[in-house]
């Protein structure tokens, strides 16, 4: 019989395998870092949160989840306990290779729960290692912004660099914020155009609707306009600049919600117009029969027909063939435009508050 310490090392591997699966398919990362687990719902799109259900089934008594999420007569849940896990933070110390590394694919580096100086253990850690490029996405812009300069603060403290021009914000550490619809992009764009970073992305995924990118409240006086067309006509407010990366995808997992390409297309053209790079990352579970190519190379289209579909209120249906079948084709190719700089050792600019 295995002994109890070997039983959780084995379930750790375990867990392990099964995240990494569940993270197959994050084509704009290399590799992820998971300091901290646990999270809790915010908005929509986490109703199907591929991590909440990994984590679920991890939940056991001894498993690595144990206390941080649960299963119930409604599915997977976290509990909203969300902690530091001291044997990952230094994970990337120990990485030579220059690569992309997404933070917290497994919960949400902003959670309410984290305090000042646990977020700050985990910038020291990414300022320690210039050479990766740390990828952060979160859902919880304004607790971001409003922390961002106590963490510069504290990490320069650390490392001496109080004095050193240029050290903050980490070159080598990109900001996004994660949208779905566009109630969310209203209240989360304003707040990403406040972030200092070196790159700031938008993530929009699960897609769940029309988003327009340009109508969002200007940050100076909260009124709706056009951010293309900055600076705000009505407060004559400081020009901020659009995000440098857009990432599109439909949802995955059980229980995910179709994708009408209407809702792509709007989001691709005006990453175009604006001259932003367009990432499209997945149709998910559900393809709209506009785009049915790839998955009839896989088989799986014909099959689901008349089985699994829905039809829009414009007549066209989507079929739900799956994530593998559907693919990463839009419009007949695939879109995997970078952000300048995005290779694993580049050093974009760094950009604060304003153009």
């Amino acid at each position: 019989m295995l002994s109890p310490s070997v039983r959780n090392v084995t379930t750790i591997e375990r867990m392990r395998v099964v995240v990494k699966q569940g993270e197959h398919g994050i084509f704009w990362t290399d590799r992820t870092w998971n300091p901290i687990r646990g999270c809790s719902r915010v908005s929509e799109g986490c109703r199907h949160c591929y991590a909440e259900q990994i984590a679920a089934r991890f939940s056991g008594v001894g498993q690595p989840f144990e206390g941080i999420a649960a299963r119930t007569q409604h599915g997977a849940r976290w509990t909203g306990t969300v902690k530091v896990i001291p044997e990952a933070l230094s994970e990337p110390l120990h990485w030579q290779k220059p690569q992309r590394i997404f933070v917290n694919s497994m919960s949400d580096l902003f959670h309410d729960c984290l305090n000042l100086s646990e977020l700050t253990d985990i910038f020291e850690v990414m300022a320690r290692c210039p050479h990766l490029t740390f990828q952060v996405l979160t859902k919880r812009a304004e607790r971001l912004v409003m922390l961002q300069d106590d963490i510069g603060t504290g990490v320069a403290y650390r490392l001496g660099k109080e004095q050193a021009p240029g050290f903050w914000p980490l070159k080598n550490v990109w900001i996004g914020v994660s949208v779905e619809d566009q109630d969310r992009a209203d209240e989360r764009i304003p707040q990403l155009l406040r972030a200092k970073a070196a790159v700031r992305f938008l993530s929009i995924e699960p897609l769940l609707g029309m988003v327009d990118l340009c109508v969002v409240p200007c940050i100076a006086c909260n009124t709706p306009d056009d951010v293309l067309a900055w600076p705000c006509p009505y407060c004559k407010g400081q020009r901020f600049e659009f995000p440098d990366w857009v990432i599109l995808g439909g949802e995955s997992g059980p229980g995910a919600r179709p994708m009408h390409p209407a809702w792509g297309r709007s989001i691709r053209d005006q990453c175009q117009e604006a001259g932003i790079p367009f990432f499209f990352k997945q149709w998910g579970e559900w393809l709209h029969e506009s785009q049915k190519g790839e998955a009839y190379a896989a088989g799986m289209y014909a099959l689901a027909i008349g089985k699994r579909t829905h039809t829009w209120p414009d007549g066209s249906i989507s079929v739900k063939t799956g994530k593998k079948a559907a693919g990463r084709l839009f419009d007949g190719r695939e879109w995997k435009e970078m952000p300048r700089g995005a290779g694993p050792s580049g050093d974009p600019e760094p950009r604060g508050q304003g153009g």
